[in-house]
C-alpha cells in the first residue's frame, strides 16, 4: 500500500463528505477523484454513488459495502480490490482492470465492462491502460443482468450462481469459468469463447439453442520458430537466465511432438493449446498451464512439480506415474501444483503423485486413480462429475486401468473362459469363447475364481471376486476383487509396463 502523507488522507475524507452533501442535496459537491492514488485504502460502506474515479489507481482496496452505483470507473486498476457486497448497478468499468478482484454478492446490473482500448490509451494518466481485465475474479451470486461484457477477458472468473439475464458476452473469454448455478437466461452470445465441458446438462442444452459459442482461437506456432524458442528456453534454464529467453506464450496451438522429453521447466504457456500433444517425460516444473486446453495429451512420467494448472482441461489426458508433486523451495517451504478447477475427465491417473497439491474443486470423474497418491492433498472439494452429468456417486467410475493383453485364463465352478479386459480391480469374460458346464451364479454372489496366464510358470492365482455384472448381448459376465492379495498383484505387474505397475 502506498504511504500517504496526513495531509493527503484528509484531503480524501473531505471529498467523501462534501460528496455525501452532495447525494443528500445538502450543499457539498460531486466527488472527483480522477487519477488519484487510493490504492490499499479502507473505504468500506461509503456512499460514492455517480463520483468520478477515472483512471483511479483502487488497487487491492477495501470497499466492500459501498454505493458505487452509477460511478465512473472508467480506465480505473481495481485489482484485487474488495467490493463485496457493492452497489455498483450502472457503474462505467470500460477499461478497467478487475483481475482477482472479489465482486461477490455484487449488484452489478446494466453496468458496462465493454473492451474500450481506444478510449483508455487517450489517458496518458490513467492506472490501467488497455481493454477491460476481468481475469480470475470473484462474482458469485453477482447480479449481472443486463450488464455489458462484449469483449471482456473473463478467464478463470468464478460466476457461481451468478444472474447473467440478459447480459451481453458478445465476443467475451470464459475459458475456466465456473458457471455452476448461474443463471444465463436470455443471454446475449456472439463469438463466444466458452467451455461447455463446463455446464450443467440444462445450461449446455439452453446455450446450444441460443449459439454463437465457438472455440479459442489459437494461432498456430510454426515448427521452425518452436526450435529456435525452444533452443532458447534450454538455454535460459542452462544459464539461470544470464542468456537465452524464457518460453512465453499465449493462445497458441502447439505440435506435441517438439516438447516430447524436453526440459520446459518455467515456461509459460498460458491458455495455450496442446490438445493430444506428446509430452511423455517433459519436464514442466514450476511451469504455468494455467487455462490450457490438454485434453487427450500424453503426459506419462512428466514431472509437472510446483505447475500451475489452474482452470486447465486435462480430460482423458495420460498421466500415468506423473509428478505433480509441491516443489521444494529454498528454507524448507514448498510450492504445491495448483490444480484448482481442473478437468481431469476420464483421465488415466495411474500411479501418479499429488503430494500436497491444491485440488481445490477440482473434477476427477471417470478418472482411473489406482496406485495414485494424494498425501497431504485435501480431497473435501473433488468433485466426480462427468459433462453434463450430475455427481457419479461416492466412488469414479472406471476406477483402474483396464487392459485387453495378455489375454488371462480364468477357471470357475462354471467353466474355464479367456478375458475381454482386466484390471486390478476385477475383469470381465468372455462366455462365448469358452463352455459353460455349470450354473452361472447371481449376481452380487461371491465366488472364488483361478486366474492363470498361458506360459506363466507361476500357476493359476486364487482370487475372490463379486460378480457384479452380465452382457447377454456381448456375451460377457464382469467381476469385481474383494480384495487384490499380493500373490495376483505380483503376476499381474509383471504383465505391464512399469509405469502401470502398482507398488
Amino acid at each position: 500500500m502506498t504511504s500517504r502523507t496526513v495531509e493527503e488522507v484528509q484531503e480524501i475524507n473531505r471529498e467523501l463528505v462534501l460528496h455525501n452533501q452532495w447525494l443528500t442535496r445538502k450543499g457539498g459537491r460531486k466527488a472527483d477523484l480522477s487519477f488519484r492514488d487510493l490504492s490499499g485504502m479502507e473505504i468500506r460502506n461509503i456512499r460514492l454513488s455517480s463520483a468520478k474515479l477515472v483512471g483511479a489507481n483502487l488497487a487491492n482496496a477495501k470497499l466492500s459495502g459501498c454505493d458505487l452505483a452509477g460511478a465512473e470507473l472508467f480506465g480505473a486498476d481495481l485489482e484485487g480490490a474488495d467490493l463485496t457486497g457493492a452497489n455498483l448497478m450502472g457503474a462505467d468499468f470500460r477499461g478497467a482492470n478487475l483481475h482477482r478482484a472479489v465482486l461477490t454478492d455484487c449488484v452489478l446490473r446494466g453496468a458496462d465492462f465493454r473492451t474500450d482500448r481506444a478510449t483508455t490509451d487517450t489517458l496518458p494518466k490513467a492506472a490501467h491502460k488497455g481493454p477491460t481485465v476481468m481475469t480470475e475474479a470473484r462474482l458469485e451470486r453477482a447480479v449481472l443482468c443486463e450488464a455489458n461484457l462484449t469483449g471482456c477477458d473473463l478467464s478463470g472468473a468464478d460466476l457461481d450462481e451468478a444472474d447473467l439475464t440478459g447480459a451481453d458476452l458478445s465476443q467475451a473469454v470464459l475459458l475456466g469459468v465456473e458457471l455452476s448455478g448461474a443463471v444465463l437466461s436470455n443471454v446475449k452470445l456472439g463469438n463466444t469463447v466458452l467451455e461447455l465441458s463446463r455446464l450443467s446438462a440444462d445450461q449446455q442444452q439452453y446455450v446450444r439453442t441460443r449459439g454463437g459459442v465457438v472455440e479459442p482461437a489459437y494461432r498456430p506456432l510454426p515448427p521452425i520458430e518452436a526450435a529456435k524458442l525452444l533452443e532458447s528456453h534450454e538455454r535460459w534454464i542452462e544459464t539461470n537466465g544470464a542468456d537465452g529467453r524464457r518460453l512465453d506464450l499465449e493462445f497458441r496451438r502447439i505440435e506435441g511432438a517438439l516438447l516430447a522429453a524436453r526440459d520446459l521447466s518455467g515456461a509459460r504457456l498460458r491458455r495455450c493449446c496442446l490438445k493430444g500433444a506428446d509430452l511423455a517425460r517433459v519436464r514442466l516444473d514450476m511451469a504455468d498451464l494455467s487455462y490450457c486446453d490438454l485434453g487427450g495429451a500424453n503426459l506419462e512420467q512428466a514431472s509437472l512439480r510446483g505447475a500451475n494448472l489452474r482452470r486447465a482441461n486435462l480430460s482423458r489426458a495420460l498421466m500415468a506415474s506423473c509428478c505433480l508433486d509441491a516443489m521444494p523451495m529454498v528454507g524448507g517451504r514448498e510450492w504445491p501444483t495448483n490444480l484448482d478447477g481442473a478437468l481431469l475427465h476420464d483421465a488415466d491417473l495411474t500411479n501418479a503423485s499429488f503430494v500436497s497439491a491444491v485440488l481445490r474443486n477440482a473434477d476427477i470423474g471417470g478418472s482411473m486413480t489406482q496406485g495414485a497418491c494424494f498425501r497431504g492433498v485435501d480431497l473435501g472439494t473433488v468433485r466426480r462429475t462427468q459433462p453434463g452429468e450430475g455427481v457419479v456417486g461416492p466412488r469414479e467410475r472406471r476406477r483402474m486401468r483396464r487392459f485387453t493383453t495378455p489375454v488371462l485364463q480364468v477357471k470357475t465352478q462354471f467353466g474355464q473362459f479367456p478375458t475381454c479386459d482386466w484390471s486390478f480391480g476385477g475383469l470381465s469374460l468372455d462366455l462365448r469363447k469358452g463352455r459353460v458346464t455349470g450354473e452361472v451364479p447371481r449376481r452380487s454372489a461371491t465366488v472364488t475364481l483361478l486366474v492363470g496366464v498361458d506360459g506363466h510358470p507361476g500357476g493359476d492365482v486364487p482370487v475372490s471376486a463379486i460378480l457384479s455384472g452380465a452382457s447377454t448381448d456381448r456375451g460377457t459376465i464382469s467381476f469385481r476383487f474383494v480384495k487384490l492379495e499380493d500373490e495376483l498383484k505380483g503376476t499381474l505387474n509383471l504383465l505391464i509396463p512399469p509405469r502401470y505397475r502398482l507398488k
